[in-house]
C-alpha cells in the first residue's frame, strides 16, 4: 500500500478520534451543568425560615354552671319523699333569695333507689347475700343552675352551708365558668398570632439581609384556656373553667421561602 493511502487513513483515525473526544468532552460538560443546576434548584428550594407567633388575651367569663344534688332517705318510701320535697322547698328558697330567676334553675326528676337488707352467710360471715327485704328508700334530685351573671354564682355557691344547717342533705360542685363567645375569639387571635409570626420573620430577613419570596406552609396551635398567668399547656389544648377571669393563647407557625 502506498504512502497517499496511509495517509488518508491516518487522516481518518484522527478526525474519529478528536470527535470521539469532543463527545465526551460535550457529554461531560453538559452534565456538569445540569448537575449544577439541579444543585441550585435543591439549595434554593431549602432556603426557608421557620417562625412562630403568639397573642394573649385576658377575658372575663359570661356563663357560670353550677349544679348540686340533695338526697334523702327513710325507712319507707313516702317518708323519704316528705324529706326530699323539704329539701327541695328549701333550696327554691334559698336560689331566689339570692335572685337566680327561675329560667336560671333546672331542677331533674326524682331519682329512686332501693336499698335491700343483706345477709351473711357462711363461716365466719364471709358470705355476702341481698334479700329481697327493703331496709330503706333513697331519694336523690339534681339541679343545674345556669346564668350570665358569673359574679352572682360565687357568693351563693360559697354559702351552701346555710341549707345543710337547715337539716338539707346536699352536695355542691364548684361552679364552672365559660366564654361564650370562644369561636369568635379564636378567629381574631389567629390573626394575631400570624402577624406576630410575620413581624418576627421580617425581623430576622431583614437583619440577615434577605427578603422574604412567600409563605410556604401554616399551621396553627389549639387555643390554650388556663387561668390567669398560668404557663399550663397542653397539645390537645386546655380549657380551664375554674376561674372567672381567664388567659387565652394562641400561636400559629409558618414556613417562609426567603431568598
Amino acid at each position: 500500500m502506498d504512502n497517499k493511502i496511509w495517509k488518508i487513513i491516518l487522516a481518518t483515525v484522527v478526525i474519529l478520534t478528536v470527535g470521539a473526544v469532543g463527545g465526551v468532552v460535550s457529554t461531560a460538560v453538559l452534565a456538569s451543568r445540569a448537575y449544577q443546576s439541579k444543585f441550585e434548584y435543591n439549595d434554593k428550594r431549602e432556603q426557608t425560615l421557620q417562625v412562630t407567633g403568639s397573642a394573649r388575651r385576658r377575658i372575663h367569663s359570661d356563663l357560670a354552671v353550677w349544679r348540686i344534688r340533695i338526697s334523702s332517705d327513710a325507712k319507707e318510701l313516702s317518708e323519704a319523699y316528705k324529706a326530699l320535697k323539704e329539701g327541695d322547698d328549701k333550696v327554691t328558697a334559698f336560689l331566689t333569695k339570692h335572685a337566680f330567676k327561675p329560667t336560671e334553675i333546672a331542677a331533674q326528676a326524682v331519682q329512686t333507689e332501693t336499698i335491700f337488707k343483706v345477709e351473711w352467710r357462711g363461716k365466719d360471715n364471709a358470705s355476702r347475700h341481698e334479700t329481697h327485704d327493703v331496709e330503706s328508700y333513697n331519694l336523690s334530685r339534681y339541679y343545674t343552675i345556669t346564668s350570665p351573671r358569673v359574679d352572682a354564682v360565687a357568693g351563693p355557691a360559697a354559702a351552701v352551708t346555710e341549707l345543710i344547717e337547715q337539716g338539707v342533705k346536699i352536695v355542691s360542685d364548684a361552679p364552672n365558668f365559660y366564654f361564650s363567645k370562644i369561636a369568635d375569639l379564636k378567629v381574631e387571635m389567629i390573626g394575631e398570632a400570624s402577624r406576630d409570626a410575620r413581624a418576627r420573620a421580617d425581623q430576622l430577613v431583614t437583619n440577615a439581609g434577605c427578603t422574604i419570596a412567600q409563605v410556604r406552609h401554616a399551621r396553627m396551635g389549639v387555643l390554650q384556656i388556663t387561668q390567669p398567668n398560668s404557663t399550663d399547656v397542653s397539645d390537645s389544648g386546655i380549657y380551664d373553667t375554674s376561674t372567672i377571669e381567664k388567659d387565652v393563647t394562641s400561636v400559629v407557625s409558618l414556613t417562609l421561602g426567603i431568598r
